[in-house]
């Protein structure tokens, strides 16, 4: 049985994983709880509103990389997600199709391509507001981005 509560997500602990993490990326281990903190965070955020595409921003990078380390540790993400969720939130990494189609959407339109584009981020950044915070939305797509810099992975 899922909690679905955001408190409870956001007390789970995995040393494992964020050392893992601090260790990869070569940053400290307050940093990568830090970022553990807001992946579970976004997890919560995908589990509760399945409804809604929501794409990880691309400003996000080191939620996504945390997530990617966090899926490492298969049988502990497992059991998270079905402890606080009661079912396990996908990881879905843009497809080659996904790919070419903006590639060839791009080469057509690009001013129509990033308008779109442009617009769905809009409405995930409402999301985000609406339901987080506005504070969480800047520190996920500002202050991350100004402090971390990971290299950039198709995911």
């Amino acid at each position: 049985m899922s909690s679905l509560s955001l408190v409870e997500t956001l007390r789970y602990e995995n040393a494992e994983v964020v050392h893992r993490f601090s260790q990869d990326h070569r940053i400290s281990l307050e940093d990568s709880k830090e970022i553990f903190l807001e992946t579970k965070r976004w997890l919560w955020l995908c589990a509760t509103h399945p409804d809604v595409h929501l794409p990880l921003f691309s400003e996000a990078r080191a939620i996504d990389e945390m997530w990617h380390t966090f899926l490492l540790f298969t049988r502990e993400y497992a059991a998270f997600c079905e402890t606080h969720f009661g079912k396990f939130v996908h990881h879905h990494p843009r497809t080659k199709k996904e790919k070419d189609a903006w590639d060839a959407r791009i080469l057509a339109d690009r001013a129509g391509a990033i308008a779109e584009r442009k617009e769905k981020l809009r409405a995930a950044y409402e999301i985000v507001a609406d339901v987080l915070g506005t504070e969480v939305l800047q520190r996920w797509c500002e202050d991350f981005p100004s402090r971390f810099s990971f290299q950039a992975a198709d995911s």
